[in-house]
């Protein structure tokens, strides 16, 4: 099976507001996702991420998309992306649950999950150590199967809407009144490098996270 771990760290750059922003944070989420992505493949047993993710300590990283996004300006590369709708799929899914998430939430996070937390002490003393493919299977598939199972048929076809600064992504049912567009307005979110996206809940209500 051919590796498109450049594919798909390139489509995560393409498709991710906080990626764009060629920052350390940038390249902290960037690996989470490749490290989340490459979990959920390997469930389906589609090994398409072939890299070695190593134990860092911000958390999971994959080395080869560390270096080539932080050194040989990953963001501006021509890199064809030739990946099939359904492994296009796994990555929409990824980037639509953890895309959002602050790059030092999802490190702590991922310092709370097995396959880097038993490597803490290795991590503590810079050893780098791999986490194996067998360690991420154990941890994840049950979990990324149902992922994949409630959201392979949904279509990720948001429209973007930047408002005072801010990316938000809204579900296509979503058309915001003037008083919801000047409550996003003059919301205090935390952090502008941060994507959101909204929907409505069954009662029309707006739903934002």
């Amino acid at each position: 099976m051919m590796d498109k771990t450049l594919m798909v760290a390139k489509w995560f750059c393409e498709n991710n507001n906080t990626v764009q922003t060629n920052s350390y944070d940038g390249n902290v989420l960037l690996n989470k996702l490749c490290y989340y992505a490459k979990a959920m493949f390997l469930a389906l047993n589609k090994n398409i991420i072939q890299k070695d993710v190593e134990a860092w300590k911000n958390g999971p990283v994959l080395p080869y998309v560390y270096g080539k996004y932080k050194y040989d300006d990953l963001l501006n590369a021509n890199i064809k992306i030739e990946l099939t709708n359904d492994e296009i799929k796994v990555l929409q899914i990824i980037n639509r649950l953890y895309g959002y998430y602050k790059a030092d939430v999802i490190s702590k996070q991922t310092h709370e999950e097995l396959p880097w937390s038993s490597l803490e002490e290795k991590v503590k003393k810079q050893l780098n150590p791999k986490i194996s493919n067998e360690v991420l299977l154990q941890e994840y598939k049950d979990v990324m199967l149902e992922l994949y199972d409630n959201y392979k048929d949904e279509e990720f076809n948001e429209k973007l809407e930047i408002i005072n600064g801010r990316y938000f992504f809204l579900t296509p049912d979503v058309t915001l009144s003037d008083d919801e567009y000047n409550e996003l307005c003059n919301a205090n979110y935390d952090d502008e490098n941060v994507t959101y996206y909204i929907s409505r809940d069954n009662e029309g209500n707006l739903m934002i996270y």
